[in-house]
């Protein structure tokens, strides 16, 4: 049809609109971004509970194995 726009493919995933391909292009930066506030968070924090600790350290696990995974592709 004439009045379709056509998709947007970005390294062979389709995007639809321009927020989309933003979010897909930046998703690591954003997760280092993540990474380096709890790492400042980290050093301005004088006294956290065990359990901040432990939740604080799976997050940062989890962002770290997100952008290792990224970058092997």
């Amino acid at each position: 049809m004439a009045d379709e726009i056509p998709a947007v493919i970005v390294n062979g995933v389709e995007c639809k609109s321009i927020k989309e391909m933003i979010l897909y292009k930046m998703d690591r930066t954003i997760a280092i971004c993540g990474l380096i506030a709890l790492g400042i968070t980290s050093l301005l924090v004088k006294e956290i509970s065990p359990t901040a600790s432990n939740v604080i350290a799976l997050v940062a696990g989890g962002l770290t194995t997100y952008i290792g995974g990224k970058i092997t592709k």
